[in-house]
């Protein structure tokens, strides 16, 4: 049972999204809850091509038990982009308002080759989901690299001298690939893979991504945090990358005509080119039902204690960051801390529709909102006629514009990296 912060009465009118997220080596899914000095990281996997043959690696601070690596519902990163994804509506005078695939945990599998005396070491070994997972630890990257080969993995050229240096500072590595004993088709989804692990350093590996990329990379980061007894209170943020905001609270375009994922693709890239490096952005920021205005999907209790978080599910505050960068600018891994900030964010845009030209004060393209002297009476109707005429789905609620009790983008967010491997099929 939800408990909920304010009343759903007055839900939003007509609200879209944009196209939701999905994971390929340029975009990624992923959410990361920190508590104390407790992470837990989890990535939505949609490989494109044959699931078959998509495998991971990553580095990790400790050696993980069998517990602390597990799956998810794909499910839950739908709701998660369908709750806090950039939005347009019809009328901005709202008021504030399995995968199929199934195995049983197990125990050590015996597929992977021998380590011997190569100089890396199966840690652990663990059937997660339709996932079998190794934990290795490494005395040099060649031999690490020797050894996934030798496994069915590849990796992509440079791999050595970044594996290298999270060597050199003590890490061990998870790898993960599809069990071929799970079958999985084409098109059925991956459950997204979870881990958890305790570490003082609030930061992710970012280089180990870059080498997959085809160029630009986005990574849309759901950071969970608390808001109270915190540590790190309230959104997260990145210190080490720098901020840009994306323009909204404007009219963008008509949603019969155009197409709002290209529209705000364009906007977003505007302003990361603008800054000439690596960066992010805050695309949401808030709470249960901080959505105003809502897009008609939610997330639940049971999503916010799947992905990690302990304790009272009210007391989490849920941070979109959406991050991009090249593999030459992302230099460094992400250095993460808390910000302290709560207050909710949305980004919104209003559909280009008369209703909207009283509350909305420009167009995203900066041209002004049409005002009283382009045919406007003193309340604000255009040629006297009622903002929404006769359609009540366009009518004003009477709180003025949904869109303007969000808060200005500050420093904020969390993020995450992977490298993600193509199996080699023989």
């Amino acid at each position: 049972m939800l408990l909920l912060a304010v009343s759903l009465a007055l839900p939003c009118p007509t609200v879209a999204t944009g196209t939701p997220s999905s994971l390929s080596f340029d975009t990624a899914q992923v959410a990361i809850v920190r508590q104390d000095n407790r992470t837990t990281f989890s990535v939505s996997i949609n490989p494109v091509g044959d699931p078959q043959a998509f495998a991971l690696v990553m580095p990790v601070p400790e050696v993980l038990a069998q517990d602390e690596v597990t799956t998810l519902d794909p499910s839950i990163f739908a709701r998660l982009d369908g709750y806090s994804a950039p939005r347009h509506v019809n009328d901005a005078g709202c008021p504030n308002t399995d995968s199929g695939v199934a195995y049983e945990d197990g125990g050590p599998q015996s597929d992977t080759a021998d380590a011997g005396d190569t100089g890396v070491t199966v840690e652990a070994e663990y059937l997660v989901g339709e996932y079998q997972v190794v934990i290795l630890s490494a005395e040099e990257s060649s031999s690490l690299g020797a050894w996934l080969d030798a496994n069915a993995y590849y990796l992509p050229t440079g791999a050595d001298e970044r594996l290298a240096e999270y060597i050199e500072a003590g890490s061990y590595f998870l790898a993960a690939k599809v069990a071929e004993e799970a079958a999985v088709a084409t098109g059925v989804p991956l459950s997204p893979l979870q881990v958890s692990y305790d570490s003082e350093l609030f930061a992710i590996p970012l280089r180990l991504a870059t080498l997959n990329s085809p160029g630009e990379q986005d990574m849309i980061i759901y950071a969970f945090t608390e808001l109270e007894g915190a540590n790190d209170p309230a959104r997260a943020a990145i210190s080490n990358y720098p901020e840009f905001e994306v323009p909204d609270k404007c009219i963008w375009g008509d949603p019969n005509a155009d197409d709002f994922s290209v529209f705000y693709d364009d906007l977003y890239t505007k302003a990361w080119t603008a800054v000439g490096d690596a960066g992010w952005t805050v695309e949401f920021a808030g709470g249960f039902y901080d959505c105003n205005p809502c897009s008609g999907v939610y997330i639940t209790e049971e999503d916010v204690e799947a992905l990690g978080f302990r304790g009272n599910a009210d007391n989490h505050h849920l941070t979109r960051l959406h991050m991009r960068y090249t593999p030459e600018q992302a230099e460094t891994d992400l250095v993460l801390y808390g910000s302290g900030l709560y207050e909710p964010m949305v980004t919104a845009y209003a559909d280009d529709y008369e209703q909207n030209y009283s509350c909305v004060e420009s167009f995203c393209d900066g041209r002004d909102t049409p005002t009283e002297e382009d045919g406007w009476d003193d309340d604000g109707d255009l040629d006297g006629d009622s903002p929404g005429g006769d359609d009540p789905g366009l009518q004003s609620a009477g709180t003025g514009c949904g869109c303007d009790n969000a808060a200005a983008p500050g420093m904020i967010a969390a993020a995450t990296a992977l490298l993600a491997a193509r199996r080699r099929r023989g």
